[in-house]
């Protein structure tokens, strides 16, 4: 992995590790705050630089900048910085991963560049996690090549390179609880749980998902709020949760990783084709598959985060074949769906904005372009998870019969369509959105080098 810097005067991130953001740290409250969209505000096509002709340059002689056409594949927002920070993001695909930080003003600028070692490297997945003792950002990165790089973006330099997945990775996720632990789903049908704490860094497998939870490739990951459950969605049409053990634990830096065989519930009927995306809102489930056009929201029945996480010896086996598994006793509820049109590839992300005392929002991309957006607030008290929290954390206003007719919440079969759509120019694929963790930024990336930054419009 080769660093390529940008102007000296470039500030770094600052993240500080002994201040964690205050949620509720917001000038207004929920209720009294006049909430907008964030709208299309600057859009990069990729960003023009010097190739030299072992990366692929081709007017060397002249000295030009080169502009890459990479698909970027990711976007991730640095988690860990005060709330004053502009944020920081990073976007991945092909050999390159582009660190920027986000300006109101000026759009964003580039604060860290690096590109992979590998020709034949096409990296899809990023995610931030940092030091615990020096509070650097770390940025981990993972693509065909089946290996993840861990990268200091403070300094510039590849850190760490995880092997022992036998194909490509196609996601990661840092734990919410521990920033030391990473979650690695890959093509070889199997999950990764990696410690990145400097003392297991010559054994950093901590434990292997693995067996009777996916056929196929997996493609997508995500972590419960709380760190112990972790979704998993792949090419098989299946969706698992698993119930994590306690990390670290005494086997842990040594060469006997936890095994997990069984998830604790297991179905292949709530989509019906490659399951590219999930996301946790509270106890609901957000996920997403191609050629489907859809964003379902859904509950698994008797699951509360608020119990105590069942033993693995509760997870029900696969002697007896059912289309779905539980320990927690029935099955699944539907609870609504979002229309999100021209997402019928997979590997098209949507965003969600969860966090505590934010306005919760959803938005995908698509073949076309356009951004779709949802304003969960608005239809939060529609339904109940298992720990009693609606769609938006219920801590807001109802939503009125008039709202739930016109959106057609009542019946979870019917689709909610979009509350607003934006249209970037030239109708390039948008394969991912993100936000910041204080949802004043959304970012969406996609083909030819598409990096389109949204503002939140201040209240007025």
């Amino acid at each position: 992995m080769r660093r390529r810097s940008r102007a000296s005067s470039t500030r770094r991130p600052r993240p500080n590790p002994q201040k964690t953001p205050d949620p509720s740290d917001t000038s207004t409250t929920m209720a009294q705050e006049k909430w907008k969209f964030p709208l299309l505000k600057h859009i990069f096509m990729g960003m023009a630089r010097e190739i030299p002709p072992k990366d692929g340059g081709k007017d060397t002689k002249s000295k030009k900048p080169v502009t890459l056409d990479n698909t970027f594949y990711s976007v991730s927002f640095y988690p860990y910085s005060s709330p004053e920070d502009d944020p920081v993001f990073a976007v991945c695909g092909g050999l390159e991963t582009i660190v920027y930080r986000f300006h109101p003003e000026k759009g964003a600028e580039v604060i860290q560049y690096f590109v992979d070692d590998s020709p034949t490297e096409v990296l899809c997945t990023s995610c931030w996690t940092k030091d615990l003792e020096t509070g650097d950002p770390i940025l981990c990165v993972g693509g065909n090549a089946g290996t993840i790089k861990v990268l200091n973006v403070r300094e510039g330099k590849l850190t760490q390179t995880l092997i022992g997945h036998g194909d490509e990775v196609m996601d990661l996720e840092i734990s919410p609880t521990d920033p030391n632990i990473l979650a690695s789903a890959s093509a070889d049908s199997s999950i990764r749980i990696w410690s990145l704490d400097p003392k297991h860094r010559q054994q950093p497998l901590a434990s292997v998902l693995a067996g009777e939870g996916h056929r196929e490739t997996v493609l997508t990951l995500a972590f419960h709020a709380s760190g112990r459950y972790l979704l998993s969605g792949g090419m098989d049409h299946i969706v698992n949760l698993w119930t994590l053990p306690e990390l670290p634990v005494e086997s842990t830096g040594t060469d006997s990783p936890i095994q997990v065989i069984y998830p604790h519930f297991s179905s292949s009927i709530v989509h019906s084709n490659y399951i590219d995306c999930l996301a946790f809102h509270g106890d609901l489930i957000l996920s997403k598959a191609a050629k489907e056009h859809k964003i379902i929201l859904w509950q698994i029945q008797n699951f509360s985060s608020s119990a105590p996480p069942l033993p693995q010896s509760r997870a029900p086996t696969t002697h007896e074949w059912r289309e779905t598994r539980s320990a927690y006793g029935g099955t699944y509820d539907r609870l609504l769906q979002f229309h999100a049109p021209d997402t019928e590839p997979f590997f098209l992300h949507f965003g969600l904005l969860s966090e505590p005392g934010r306005h919760p929002m959803l938005a995908v991309g698509g073949t076309t372009g356009r951004v779709c957006m949802w304003d969960l607030r608005r239809i939060e008290n529609v339904s109940t998870a298992g720990s009693g929290d609606g769609i938006g954390e219920g801590n807001s206003r109802p939503t009125s019969s008039k709202s739930k007719k016109e959106d057609g919440i009542n019946d979870p079969f019917a689709v909610i369509k979009p509350h607003l759509t934006q249209d970037i120019p030239k109708g390039k694929t948008v394969r991912e959105v993100g936000f910041s963790k204080n949802g004043e930024c959304m970012v969406a990336v996609g083909d030819f080098g598409l990096v389109a930054l949204f503002q939140k419009q201040s209240p007025k």
